[in-house]
């Protein structure tokens, strides 16, 4: 009974939020495959907030990427209760937004991911976007489909209902060797590119300078895989919205925390927290972005990457865990956690069962050494838990409410780990 109401509810929003884009008719921007989608969203979000001061530019700053959270976008709805009574309650509350409030927005940036067949046909018929961005394949969200090309049909279905322009990635060989069969219109974009990058330190912060051809961006971006979607957001800026950057421009980012933040730990060591759920691609972006903080800032730090099982991959869990253990252990020391890394990580500094063993090993270790660290926290889910690892080694304890699953659901949910 229960379900048959739930369903019923999500029909009548998605009816709504339909009505309302017929209505109010914004711009709209969908991003979507399988990596970088919210940093992806972030970037072009924040680009365009930036420079267009004459529009009002929304996206959700929650991970809002699903058939229902894309109604609660399209409303502006940022935090709910997932109980039937709650939910009526926000039917009434749509419905009063769509026949007397105002126009929000005059442009939307929407992220979305589909794990089962027909996911995308449903999402499109809610809105079809003006612009759609295609981030980056990887093995996650598979297991509904017979093949990773079955995967890839169901999401180009948005390229075929782009209302104007679909950008797709050039490094992407799924993307690629789809193109021949796109019918919409369509542009490469991470192809012959032309910047270079640095980093800078300044007040226990760190800065990126990438220059584009002749003009410098100062951001706090940081990262070689977001210069990418900067320079499609400047692009899409320029060729789309008629506007310029200027040389030395500083756009600040509203970045999503747990998503590579830098902190200090008590011996002075670097700890970066990119604790939040990651995938192969995203893992070996990660331990990249490392080192060339290091390289650019740390040199005479040593590195230490503290990984945790990846999940989802199903069978393709075996060849991917090995894939990164081969190229973190190329660089520096590893401790993980979990019984996927035990299984396919070979030799490193220590393999614990337990999270709280790894803390325990971590802080002991850095104590210890004589040595100054960076230690790289990457990939972690429900049940690991990897950000209460972080927790006990921050300098300032204050920063403890940046990390993630900090609020009280995921309080009462660790207390049985």
């Amino acid at each position: 009974m229960k379900s048959k109401l739930l369903k019923i509810i999500y029909y009548f929003y998605k009816i709504l939020a339909k009505l309302y884009i017929k209505k109010h008719k914004p711009f709209v921007i969908w991003i979507t495959w399988s990596v970088w989608k919210t940093w992806c969203r972030t970037i072009v979000y924040n680009v365009l907030k930036n420079y267009l001061k004459d529009k009002v530019i929304y996206s959700s700053p929650k991970n809002y990427n699903s058939e229902l959270w894309l109604v609660f976008s399209i409303f502006n709805l940022e935090n709910y209760s997932p109980w039937v009574l709650s939910l009526i309650k926000i039917y009434f509350k749509f419905l009063l937004e769509l026949f007397i409030w105002k126009k929000k927005y005059d442009v939307i940036v929407l992220e979305y991911w589909i794990d089962h067949p027909w996911d995308m046909d449903f999402l499109l018929s809610i809105v079809k976007p003006d612009f759609s961005i295609f981030t980056k394949m990887d093995y996650i969200h598979v297991e509904n489909f017979d093949s990773i090309e079955d995967v890839l049909e169901e999401k180009m279905k948005l390229i075929h209902e782009t209302k104007e322009y679909s950008f797709i990635n050039y490094s992407d060989e799924y993307q690629k060797g789809y193109s021949s069969n796109i019918l919409g219109d369509y542009f490469y974009y991470n192809k012959d590119l032309n910047y270079n990058f640095e980093y800078k330190k300044s007040n226990n912060k760190i800065y990126s300078f990438i220059t584009i051809w002749t003009k410098t961006i100062q951001t706090n971006l940081l990262g070689w895989e977001n210069f990418i979607y900067l320079l499609l957001a400047l692009d899409l800026l320029k060729k789309w919205f008629l506007l310029d950057y200027e040389d030395n421009d500083y756009i600040s980012f509203d970045i999503q925390k747990w998503r590579f933040d830098i902190y200090d730990w008590i011996n002075e060591s670097i700890i970066i927290d990119s604790s939040y759920n990651a995938w192969p691609q995203s893992v070996l972006k990660m331990i990249d972005n490392t080192l060339d903080i290091k390289k650019n800032l740390f040199q005479d730090y040593k590195v230490l990457f503290v990984l945790w099982d990846m999940r989802e991959l199903w069978v393709n869990s075996a060849s991917q865990h090995k894939k990164i253990f081969q190229y973190a252990n190329k660089f520096w020391e590893i401790v993980s956690v979990w019984k996927e890394t035990k299984e396919y990580f070979w030799e490193h500094l220590w393999n614990f069962k337990y999270s709280i063993d790894a803390w325990n090993y971590i802080k002991e270790f850095l104590a210890s050494s004589n040595d100054k660290y960076i230690i790289l926290f990457k990939w972690s889910q429900n049940t690991i838990f990897l950000e209460e690892a972080i927790k006990v080694l921050l300098k300032n304890p204050l920063e403890i409410n940046n990390l993630v699953r900090q609020d009280s659901f995921w309080k009462e949910k660790k207390k049985n780990y």
